[in-house]
């Protein structure tokens, strides 16, 4: 037996001593009792055994067994009556023996080490017993605030055994904040302190020498974080936080059922989802895989659905006011997910009330996380994470430019490289027949970008003679662009030929869009000063309008999206409708080519398709069809009265005032002086929906 290394002697006791001795690649306990009985003084030696260092079978420390081996009999008499060799006789519940109390003697045992070791598992149940009730309380305080589980901020609660064999029950959390995947709509939406913390990182590794010189070119921000260290200034795209919570989002809870969920979930994926580019904002295929992944994402699918139902009027009293509070944490949120933008791209193309809100949202977001941050160069190379942030991206500019135009407010993404050279994309191996239609739509856009940028968005700026040759170019790329992705759509499983019918739509609208801009800044009683090639562009505007609302009305596949097309699209059927109702009721005088009896005949039929849709009540299609009802009642009156074979001057248009829609938006909107494509046809919807 070699002795080779002696370790530090710990001290437990006044009269224990625990020595360690390496020896032969075993660690060695001898624990060293003292025990004075009389004038003699005995030593107690008791020698144990730990596991081989070297041991080739496990490289982990095992605990002993549970059973405690006897180290020493139990001390129990006191130290009076030990030196004298009497009986120690203690009454229960007093802490000093019977002749220590009637001497009044100092009464003290002297603990064994067996005795110690018993007081300390004793001490040590204790503690666990208090840790159990503590965390039953915290679960209770979280079940009742609808936080997420202790887990889920980075406690372990079982007894893991470290690599150096201490048993750690409890772990503190790791400082990252993250958002609440549940929301709870009487909850505070934003804590400040959350919001305005001051916490610092640690120093940033030095980069490689190979590293491109970054510092040089950093953003200023970059810069402010790079000095400071402080979290709280950037969102750090490389942490991946934590999307939905099955145990503990609101169907968890309880609040809405699963099956009723389920339901909702299986209708988006076979209808709605296939009105967004062949499923491109929804990639799950299951109501437990969304939920997993984001919250957010769930609530905003399960509420647009309940839009769509007949009788969903009660699932989306529960929904949207969870989706709602869910996107005003994800305000202040520092982490995001994909999908966490996929859900607010889902709200803004169907939830009319908050669409602008949540696109703008979605799109910073987006920047946060770097989407628009790639080369179409790279995309034929690119992993499938990679072209799947690219197509994000894209779907992005799509939602951002529909709620421009239907806003009549500037877009956030403009046309930059990657936008304008958007089809090298459909080169990638991994483009699909879905990313053939949303590229249509990117196509189209960009052409409608560059027409609000060549006339502007002043609504009283009249478009010159010599800028007709502008409207000419743009009449042709948009007849160019729908013959070239017309053809390429094949039909959809889902939505049959909508996907080439809808290009014909958006033709047939962005054509309307463009024509009207020759009425920008007149008015209706300077008819005459109208030149007739600005009457035939005009009357071309006024055939676009015709053309959109019959392809509604006449193709099946059509009539059968109104109640699943995004928002957008629904804003061409009312568009159309109050263009030409405004133009016959104050323009007709200009010897255009419009009449009552076809503009009363066309919004009937439109009025007639809205009131056959099931839908619940609470969409905006209920709203449209109400005020389409009341002008076409009143419009029938006027043309049975003969207006129509009167001089309708500007100044005598008092019908409007009276039996339109209520509110001074719609007055203001019917009676406004010129035909200005950008009044925000939703604007007035969400007017009327808050009244």
């Amino acid at each position: 037996m070699e002795l080779n290394t002696t370790l530090p002697v710990v001290q437990v006791n006044g009269s224990v001593w625990t020595l360690l001795f390496l020896i032969d690649g075993e660690e060695v306990v001898q624990l060293v009792e003292t025990v004075t009985i009389g004038d003699t003084r005995s030593v107690i030696i008791t020698t144990m055994k730990r596991p081989r260092l070297d041991d080739a079978h496990s490289n982990t420390f095992h605990p002993a067994p549970s059973s405690q081996p006897r180290i020493s009999r139990k001390v129990r008499a006191c130290e009076q009556c030990q030196n004298r060799k009497i009986k120690c006789e203690s009454l229960p519940g007093q802490d000093q023996c019977a002749r220590c109390a009637r001497l009044e003697l100092p009464c003290v045992i002297n603990k064994s080490l067996q005795t110690l070791l018993d007081d300390e598992n004793q001490w040590k149940k204790g503690i666990e017993m208090q840790v159990q009730e503590l965390q039953k309380a915290i679960t209770q305080v979280q079940n009742a605030l609808n936080l997420p589980r202790l887990n889920n901020h980075g406690f372990s609660t079982s007894g893991d055994m470290t690599a150096d064999g201490r048993n750690e029950s409890l772990r503190l959390p790791a400082s990252r904040p993250e958002a609440r995947s549940v929301a709870n709509p009487d909850s505070p939406s934003v804590r400040p302190g959350d919001v305005t913390a001051m916490t610092r990182q640690n120093s940033a590794d030095p980069a490689p020498h190979g590293r491109n010189e970054e510092a040089i070119l950093n953003t200023p921000m970059a810069s402010l974080y790079e000095v400071t260290k402080l979290r709280n200034i950037r969102s750090n795209p490389a942490v991946l936080p934590t999307g939905g919570t099955l145990q503990s989002d609101f169907i968890s809870q309880g609040k809405l059922e699963l099956r009723d969920a389920e339901l909702l979930f299986s209708t988006f994926r076979e209808t709605l989802n296939a009105y967004l580019w062949g499923g491109l904002a929804l990639v799950h295929t299951t109501l437990e895989a969304a939920r997993a992944s984001s919250t957010l994402l769930t609530a905003a699918v399960l509420a647009v659905t309940a839009l769509h139902v007949h009788d969903g009027a009660a699932a989306f009293d529960i929904c949207y006011p969870i989706f709602l509070e869910l996107t005003s944490h994800s305000v202040f949120a520092r982490y995001h997910t994909l999908d966490d933008v996929r859900g607010l791209c889902i709200g803004a193309f169907w939830l009319s009330d908050v669409s602008w809100k949540l696109s703008g949202l979605a799109v910073r977001i987006a920047i946060e996380l770097n989407l628009h941050q790639f080369t179409n160069e790279t995309l034929g190379n690119a992993t499938a994470q990679e072209f799947e942030k690219a197509r994000l991206w894209y779907l992005l500019y799509v939602c951002d430019h529909h709620f421009s135009i239907a806003y009549g407010r500037p877009p956030m993404i403009n046309e930059s490289g990657i936008i304008t050279s958007h089809e090298s994309a459909l080169l990638a191996p991994m483009a699909t027949t879905s990313d053939l239609r949303l590229h249509s739509q990117v196509s189209v856009f960009i052409i409608l970008s560059r027409i609000s940028q060549t006339f502007g968005s002043e609504r009283s700026r009249v478009v010159n003679d010599n800028e007709f040759g502008s409207l000419r170019q743009y009449d042709l790329e948009l007849g160019l662009w729908r013959d070239h992705w017309e053809q390429l759509l094949v039909p959809d499983q889902h939505v049959s030929q909508y996907p080439s019918r809808g290009v014909v739509l958006h033709y047939h609208f962005a054509r309307l869009q463009l024509f009207s801009i020759c009425l920008r800044g007149l008015k209706p009683s300077e008819e005459y000063t109208i030149s007739t090639e600005r009457r035939d562009f005009i009357n071309n505007a006024i055939q676009s309008a015709f053309s959109a609302l019959n392809l509604i009305l006449d193709d099946p596949d059509m009539r059968k999206a109104v109640l699943g097309m995004p928002l957008y699209l629904l804003t061409t059927i009312t568009y159309a409708c109050l263009f030409l109702i405004k133009l016959q009721s104050q323009w007709n005088s200009a010897q255009l080519n419009i009449s009552t009896m076809d503009v009363v005949n066309v919004v009937e039929r439109t009025t007639t398709m809205l009131h056959n849709t099931h839908h619940c009540e609470r969409h905006v299609i209920h709203y449209v069809k109400t005020g389409l009802s009341s002008m076409l009642k009143t419009l029938t009156e006027y043309s049975v009265l003969g207006g129509e074979n009167q001089s309708i001057q500007h100044a005598g248009i008092q019908w409007l005032e009276d039996t339109f829609w209520d509110g001074e938006d719609w007055k203001a909107w019917f009676n406004g002086d010129g035909m200005d494509p950008q009044s925000s046809i939703l604007d007035l919807l969400n007017y009327q929906m808050a009244l």
